[in-house]
C-alpha cells in the first residue's frame, strides 16, 4: 500500500470514528432534545424519552407512539483529523507526520466515538405505561496509556418498561402527584483491538472481515430496576426524585475472537458486577405567557443535580459538583420550531427541533466533560435525529 493510501485510510478511519455523540450509557439511548437542553431532565415530562428519564412521568404524557428512529453525530478533534487527512493526500511523510507534535497530542489523548441508533426504535407512551426496543452500533477509539489505542466496535439491543402511578394529593394544593418504577436490559458485543501509535499505520493493510473476527470479542449484558417520583403543582411546577439502577447487575463473558464464539469452540468464565445507585433530583418550570402564547408555547426552565450521593455510593468515581448540575430551557414558536439552550458537566449545549407531526426533526450541540473535574478533558458534539411517530 502507498505511503498516501495508507495516510489517507489512517485519517478517514479516525475520521469515522469521530462521528460521535458522547457515551449515553449502557441504559439509555442517544437523544438530540436532551443533549440540546443540558442532559436529561427528570421533571420535564412530555415525549417518548421520559420513558427512560423517569418512570413516574409516564403518568403525565399524552399517548404517544414511535415507530422508528435514527439518529448519528459528530465527535472529537475533527478538524484535527480532517487537517490530517488533508497532509496525506498532499503526500507527506507517513513517519514525518506521525511524529509531529500536533499529531501525537491528538493520538495520545484520543476519545472519540461513532454512533448510529435505529433504525429498531419502536415503542409506546403514555397514560401510565410506557416501553421501547431499540438497536444501536458504535465504534469507539481511546487512548491507553502512554502510547496505547484501544479500538471497540459493539452492537447494542436495549428494552425498557415502565409504569407510573397516580398518588393522591390534597385538594387545598392542585397537584398531581405520581410514583414510577422502571425495568430495563440490554446485551451487547464487542469486539476489541488493542494497538499502539507505532504499529497503527500498519493495521490500514489489513482491514477486513478476518480482522474482526480474529480481535478479542465480549458479550456484555445487563439488567436493572429504577423508580421515580413526581409532583405538579398547577400544571407550571414540576419536582421530581429518580433512584437509577436500584438492582442493576451486569456480566461479561470475555472470548479470545469472534470465531471461537461463532463456533462455540470455548467457555471462558463470567464476570460479574452492578451498575452504581444514582440519586437525582430535579425542577421544572413552565409560566404562563398570556396573549404571548399566539407565537410563544411551552416554554421551559429546566434545573437538575444528579448522582448526589456518588461521594458515598461510588467514592472511587465520585465527580466534581460542578458537573452534577445540568439547567435547560426550551422555547417553541408557531408550534412548530423549538429553540434550546443548556448547560451540563460544565460545558453549553444549544440546539433546535422541527415538529412536522409525524416526523420529528432535532439537532444539538454539546459539551460532555471526560475526566471527574471540569475543564481537564472536554469534547464537543454535534448529534442529529429523526424520529418517526403520532
Amino acid at each position: 500500500m502507498s505511503l498516501r493510501r495508507t495516510a489517507v485510510t489512517l485519517a478517514l478511519t479516525l475520521c469515522a470514528v469521530a462521528l460521535g455523540a458522547g457515551e449515553p450509557g449502557d441504559f439509555i439511548i442517544a437523544n438530540a432534545r436532551s443533549a440540546a437542553l443540558g442532559g436529561p431532565h427528570i421533571a420535564h415530562a412530555d415525549d417518548f424519552f421520559t420513558l427512560h428519564v423517569n418512570p413516574a412521568g409516564l403518568r403525565f404524557i399524552e399517548p404517544r407512539f414511535t415507530y422508528a428512529a435514527l439518529s448519528a453525530g459528530a465527535s472529537g478533534p475533527v478538524f484535527t483529523l480532517a487537517g490530517i487527512m488533508v497532509e496525506g493526500v498532499a503526500g507527506a511523510d507517513l513517519s514525518s507526520l506521525l511524529a509531529s507534535p500536533s499529531v501525537q497530542d491528538v493520538l495520545q489523548g484520543i476519545h472519540a466515538r461513532a454512533q448510529l441508533s435505529g433504525p429498531l426504535a419502536f415503542g409506546f407512551a403514555g397514560g401510565g405505561a410506557g416501553f421501547g426496543v431499540y438497536n444501536d452500533t458504535a465504534l469507539t477509539v481511546r487512548a491507553t496509556g502512554s502510547s496505547g489505542i484501544e479500538i471497540r466496535l459493539g452492537e447494542r439491543f436495549l428494552l425498557r418498561g415502565g409504569y407510573g402511578f397516580e398518588v393522591p394529593t390534597p385538594s387545598r394544593w392542585n397537584a398531581r402527584g405520581a410514583v414510577g418504577v422502571g425495568v430495563k436490559g440490554f446485551v451487547r458485543g464487542d469486539s476489541v483491538l488493542s494497538t499502539s501509535l507505532v504499529t497503527l499505520p500498519s493495521l490500514a493493510d489489513s482491514i477486513g472481515p478476518g480482522l474482526l473476527s480474529e480481535s478479542p470479542f465480549e458479550i456484555v449484558s445487563g439488567l436493572g430496576i429504577d423508580v421515580g417520583l413526581m409532583l405538579v403543582w398547577r400544571d407550571q411546577v414540576g419536582a421530581a426524585v429518580t433512584l437509577d439502577n436500584l438492582y442493576s447487575p451486569n456480566a461479561v463473558i470475555a472470548y479470545t475472537s469472534l470465531d471461537r464464539f461463532l463456533e462455540s469452540a470455548e467457555s471462558p468464565p463470567t464476570t460479574y458486577d452492578r451498575y452504581p445507585r444514582r440519586l437525582n433530583v430535579g425542577l421544572a418550570y413552565t409560566p404562563s405567557l398570556g396573549t404571548a402564547e399566539r407565537y410563544v408555547q411551552d416554554l421551559r426552565v429546566l434545573l437538575d443535580y444528579r448522582d448526589v450521593l456518588d461521594f458515598w455510593t461510588n467514592p472511587a468515581e465520585a465527580e466534581n459538583v460542578v458537573l452534577k448540575f445540568g439547567a435547560g430551557v426550551e422555547a417553541t414558536f408557531l408550534r412548530i420550531l423549538s429553540l434550546r439552550a443548556g448547560f451540563s458537566r460544565g460545558l453549553p449545549a444549544a440546539g433546535l427541533g422541527l415538529d412536522l407531526g409525524f416526523v420529528r426533526l432535532q439537532a444539538a450541540m454539546f459539551g460532555t466533560e471526560l475526566s471527574r473535574e471540569p475543564g481537564l478533558r472536554p469534547a464537543y458534539n454535534l448529534l442529529v435525529g429523526l424520529e418517526f411517530g403520532q
